[in-house]
């Protein structure tokens, strides 16, 4: 008989203070031409092309149409379960939906290779300033819904009183934090181990020491 296992992973240490966010690369000028050459807003170059009189000035002939937006890609169930599971349990307290993103996605995906490259390990990415999330059980055992409850389950144990961190509550207050605006997650099967490990990235992260209170709320969000 095959017995199933399942292992979860606290979201990391807590956060001391927000990292400020970079900022941005100080403007260039155009190069090649001179001022307003490649500025539509820059002085004319010259003076504007002879027109016969009580003539229309000439206008250029069209040019091709701009070829159709493409659409957002619709998510696969199991990433679209993910996401459903996430922002049910966020609207249950207080706390808006989570949108999925693609960079994200890559970033759980290349750590769960990575675990499952050294034997299915089971243990949180470096350096990574995203919130994590981590689970792990027999193959098949789990899917997105599965994995999501599973973290919920903690928010039984969370004291809403004190709004503090815990080790036991972590996924929890992670998958309801206020806060966090971006989802991507992503699953790797180790074979020999016949195990599953899911890793979803969070961002910005949740689990700031001092911002509890106002991230973390009870169901009804009094």
């Amino acid at each position: 008989m095959l017995l199933s296992s399942v292992l979860i992973a606290a979201c990391g240490p807590i956060y001391a203070q927000p990292q400020p966010p970079a900022e941005p690369p100080p403007p260039t000028a155009p190069q090649g031409g001179p001022p307003g050459a490649s500025d539509p807003d820059g002085p004319p170059q010259g003076p504007p092309p002879a027109t016969a009189q009580g003539e229309a000035p000439m206008q250029a002939p069209p040019g091709p149409p701009a070829p159709p937006r493409s659409a957002t890609p619709a998510l696969s169930a199991d990433t679209q379960a993910l996401v459903d599971a996430h922002n049910a349990a966020r609207a249950r307290h207080c706390a808006a939906p989570l949108t999925w993103s693609p960079q994200l996605a890559a970033a759980a995906a290349k750590w769960a290779n990575n675990l499952r490259d050294r034997n299915c390990a089971f243990e949180h990415s470096p350096n990574n300033n995203y919130g994590e999330n981590l689970a792990g059980g027999t193959t098949g055992y789990l899917d997105g819904n599965g994995v999501v409850a599973m973290w919920y389950a903690e928010g039984a144990q969370y004291d809403f009183k004190s709004g503090a961190f815990s080790m036991q509550t972590g996924h929890f207050t992670q998958v309801v934090w206020r806060g966090t605006t971006q989802l991507g997650c992503a699953r790797s099967t180790c074979g020999a181990q016949n195990q599953d490990i899911w890793v979803c990235e969070y961002d910005p992260a949740g689990n700031w020491e001092g911002q509890f209170r106002e991230n973390v709320l009870p169901k009804g969000c009094r």
